[in-house]
């Protein structure tokens, strides 16, 4: 459903308006249909083969420039029940007399936006526009931070070794979340450095110094998305190095075992052969050494493996 925001003046909050008015509003479109991209396009003489695109799912962030106004689309971040990231593009336009935030799903509310966003009114959509992806790439901090949680969780979880397979499983949604969050954002990069490039005189100094506060927050985001990655590497490799050790220990536990369990079954077999010749043979103290030759033999495998730190 369309939304009409306008914010007169800087100190106000943004007020919902029942029905449009002339210019100067926030014109939100979330959950866009193809009815109301075509009523867009058609009151506001928007170009109609940029604001289709929106409707791509795999439409990537750029920025283009059509008669006097600035088309950008962003992809959004959305974490879902799972923990796993999911975007979709949404579509941001500087009109001459309104601006416009239209998008398949769920677009960024200007309450949100206003976080984001220096003292402004929506007579200035340059301020809007920034704003917007300002809170987008907030919107990817967020869903980093929580990526970074479930890292130092699963990493505490090992020190422990409570660490389960389960973790591993969830470790590619980790690594699918990380490198969404990479692409786009490098993504989204590239689009401020377009924008910046192919200033037409849209953007002031004061604006050019916001962009580029957005583009170092966004490469140091992108440097912490790197560390994240190495940390999932680290955790990876130490769990596998714990793992084989464990593994080694546990087949030398067994290996001494079998043999504590196989000598005296050497002698209990020779002495249970109805044979004669074996020594001792006729004895009657004869089970009673081999019973305690069998538990001295046992307890001195013991011993060794003690001394070799076996157990």
């Amino acid at each position: 459903m369309v939304g009409y925001y306008v914010k007169r003046t800087k100190t106000e909050d943004f007020q919902k308006l029942s029905v449009p008015i002339s210019r100067d509003m926030w014109i939100n479109v979330p959950n866009a249909s193809d009815k109301e991209l075509q009523q867009l396009a058609a009151t506001y003489q928007l170009d109609s083969n940029i604001i289709y695109d929106v409707k791509d799912k795999q439409e990537l962030s750029r920025v283009e420039f059509a008669k006097n106004d600035v088309y950008v689309f962003i992809r959004t971040p959305t974490l879902n029940t799972t923990g796993r990231v999911t975007t979709h593009p949404m579509l941001s336009i500087v009109h001459a007399n309104n601006f416009f935030t239209i998008s398949t799903k769920e677009t960024l509310e200007p309450t949100v936006v206003a976080e984001y966003t220096r003292p402004t009114t929506t007579k200035q959509g340059t301020d809007l526009l920034l704003g917007v992806i300002a809170s987008c790439v907030s919107e990817y901090e967020d869903a980093l931070k929580h990526t970074e949680r479930s890292i130092d969780d699963t990493g505490s979880r090992l020190r422990s070794r409570e660490i389960t397979n389960q973790d591993f499983i969830h470790f590619v949604v980790v690594e699918d979340n990380l490198t969404s969050c990479r692409m786009n954002l490098g993504g989204i990069l590239a689009m401020l450095r377009r924008l910046k490039e192919a200033n037409h005189g849209y953007l002031t100094n004061v604006q050019l110094e916001s962009l580029e506060d957005i583009a170092l927050h966004i490469e140091q985001l992108l440097g912490a998305v790197e560390s994240y990655v190495g940390r999932v590497e680290s955790i990876r490799n130490a769990y596998g190095t714990v793992a084989n050790n464990s593994l080694n220990q546990r087949m030398q536990t067994l290996t001494v075992l079998t043999v504590m369990i196989a000598l005296p079954n050497l002698f209990y077999g020779m002495y249970g052969m109805n044979v004669s010749g074996l020594p001792f043979h006729d004895q009657p103290w004869a089970y009673l050494f081999v019973v305690i030759l069998s538990l001295g033999i046992t307890f001195l495998i013991y011993t060794i493996a003690k001394r070799l730190r076996i157990f």
